[in-house]
């Protein structure tokens, strides 16, 4: 790689003198990452100080406001044309983020009292994971994660970083999180540095977990770490807040890895995306169990990937949550929301694990999120989805020769039933016809 820039070398010195644990999980590109002081520096300054007329930002203005046309700002016309049409900061509208951290001390009692970065306003969750592959992945790094996994894992972190993907089962034979299988797996690296990704609501199970496995996983891991391995601990937050069940951990495993030893680090990835029922409006953020000694350092960084990249989320988007956020029907609205699509989840429970389809599939558990996953006790995934889509105008996911996703959050309630009994209309018909098929093996998966 390149010569080092100054610029980066006094970053690097800077996480090395408040966290030596941190700088020792920065990838190759992470250490050689800084945001330049050029034209943003200069604009930032000459927006403090240039009190006459500033002639440094890159954008027109008319008459004091910013310039724009009417043809769209009619869609929008409560906002000021600054807040629609103006480049952001780097890490996000400060007043979002600090919105965005109060969010999540409400949401979490363990965050509470806990010391957090502010959030870091993230083009969507993707772009988070993205941050974070560059700013600690080296080609080769171990990332342990279980099989079950939202596919962008891979592309991230694998395909485009290069890292070495570790997996466990995620249910042990009791259908509950693999503690074993994570401290076995575990068990078996003996380098000096991991990264490890966890996500509850599991996507796309469904799955999420009771306080009991909250506290063995943070055993486990903490266990590892007096081994003296630096460990990343990601904390994938996709689903936060759509529980339905009220026997599991009800906020963010982020908060119990905070300060739970020196060699681990945590962050939390989360978003406006399902949180706030904002999907195409792309804002996302990024949470580090860190004080602001270290931060800097790693703002510093982090701001030289995004200006690398994107330059920052749509200013346009993070006004419209920050606004949301500030509505005095924000709760209410949310709650609505939250209502609608629980009595779909305890629906899909009651429909999905009726006696009746019970030599059809085994539902995984499911007590969050958008979606449940049956495990077919016959027939090929793929097949079945493509009969339920051609033949019937149903749209499912393969996740594996014998695993179906079904997202019941854009399911109405009264459609569900009719979804299943499609499902196990399919089934049935692909084993009637492999069982009368000249020397056909009836193919049970389970």
């Amino acid at each position: 790689m390149h010569t080092l820039n100054p610029l980066a070398a006094e970053l690097n010195q800077q996480i090395r003198d408040t966290s030596p644990e941190v700088y020792a999980l920065l990838s190759d590109l992470g250490k050689h990452i800084y945001l330049p002081k050029g034209i943003l520096s200069q604009s930032a300054e000459a927006i403090e100080k240039a009190s006459r007329y500033n002639a440094t930002r890159a954008v027109a203005l008319a008459e004091n406001e910013i310039m724009h046309l009417n043809v769209s700002h009619q869609f929008v016309p409560e906002l000021t044309p600054e807040t629609v049409y103006s480049y952001p900061p780097i890490l996000g509208n400060r007043e979002l983020r600090t919105a965005w951290q109060n969010h999540i001390r409400i949401q979490n009692p363990l965050l509470t009292e806990a010391t957090l970065s502010l959030p870091i306003v993230t083009s969507g969750m993707t772009h988070g994971f993205s941050l974070l592959a560059d700013l600690f992945v080296n080609v080769g790094d171990t990332l342990i994660l279980p099989d079950k996994i939202w596919g962008n894992y891979k592309l991230i972190f694998q395909t485009k970083a290069g890292a070495n993907l570790q997996t466990y089962p995620f249910f042990n034979s009791d259908r509950c999180f693999n503690i074993r299988g994570l401290s076995d797996i575990l068990s078996k690296h003996t380098g000096n540095k991991l990264l490890i990704l966890l996500n509850f609501p599991h996507n796309p199970t469904g799955y999420a977990i009771t306080h009991a496995e909250a506290q063995q996983i943070r055993d486990t891991l903490v266990k590892h770490a007096k081994t003296g391995c630096r460990i990343l601990i990601m904390i994938d937050d996709a689903y936060a807040g759509f529980y339905y069940d009220d026997t599991v951990m009800q906020e963010s495993l982020f908060g119990m890895f905070l300060n739970c030893h020196t060699n681990s680090i945590a962050v939390k990835i989360d978003g406006a995306t399902k949180e706030e029922y904002a999907w195409g409006l792309r804002v996302g953020f990024l949470t580090f169990g860190l004080a602001e000694t270290v931060m800097k350092g790693i703002e510093g960084k982090v701001s030289g990937l995004i200006r690398a990249n994107t330059s920052g989320a749509s200013q346009i988007s993070q006004t419209l949550i920050l606004q949301a956020m500030n509505a005095p029907e924000y709760t209410e609205q949310k709650q609505h929301n939250y209502e609608i699509l629980k009595a779909r989840a305890l629906k899909v429970k009651q429909v999905a694990t009726d006696k009746k389809y019970a030599n059809l599939w085994e539902v995984y558990p499911n007590h969050a999120g958008y979606f449940t996953c049956l495990s077919l006790k016959s027939g090929n995934a793929e097949e079945v989805r493509q009969t339920l889509l051609e033949e019937h105008g149903i749209g499912t996911i393969a996740l594996s020769e014998n695993e179906i996703r079904i997202a019941y959050s854009c399911l109405q309630e009264s459609d569900i039933e009719v979804v299943f009994h499609k499902i196990a209309q399919v089934i049935r018909k692909w084993s009637t016809q492999r069982s009368n098929q000249p020397n056909s093996q009836h193919c049970v998966l389970h």
